[in-house]
């Protein structure tokens, strides 16, 4: 009896361990894209010190420094994300917040799609850059 009773447990925990496999067709995978958040964007405006910028391919370095390099910085943002994606980033952005890395981001540069690729606490956000932010890239890149 306790043969029988053992088999019949052995099946059960058998069927319920076994791995389900799904097929995902990754073809149609759907990315959702948000902007900065307005908590973020509004500790920058409030408290940040400053950006350090390096463009990738022309190897320039610049800063803006202080509070008002910070709200330059964010006044080249649109409230939207991009669309589509170019096919490489730019430049690297550190983002400072009362003399302090707060988080960094990426420019993705190209004459018909710019824009900023946030990265805070392992998420990503996506913000497209107006005229005034994609004239002062279009300076540094590949040192133009």
């Amino acid at each position: 009896m306790k043969i029988v009773w053992f088999l019949i447990m052995m099946i059960t925990v058998s069927g319920f361990a076994q791995d389900t496999i799904v097929q995902i067709d990754t073809a149609n995978k759907i990315h959702v894209l948000n902007p900065l958040p307005v908590e973020l964007y509004n500790e920058v405006r409030t408290n940040g010190t400053g950006l350090e910028v390096t463009m990738y391919e022309s190897g320039t370095t610049f800063s803006l420094p202080n509070l008002s390099g910070s709200n330059y910085f964010l006044s080249f943002l649109q409230g939207q994300a991009p669309s589509s994606f170019n096919s490489s980033n730019s430049g690297y952005i550190m983002i400072l917040v009362k003399n302090d890395f707060f988080m960094d981001a990426e420019v993705s540069f190209s004459p018909s799609n710019s824009y900023i690729i946030f990265k805070y606490n392992g998420l990503k956000y996506y913000n497209l850059l107006n005229e005034t932010g994609v004239s002062f890239f279009k300076k540094f890149f590949l040192g133009q």
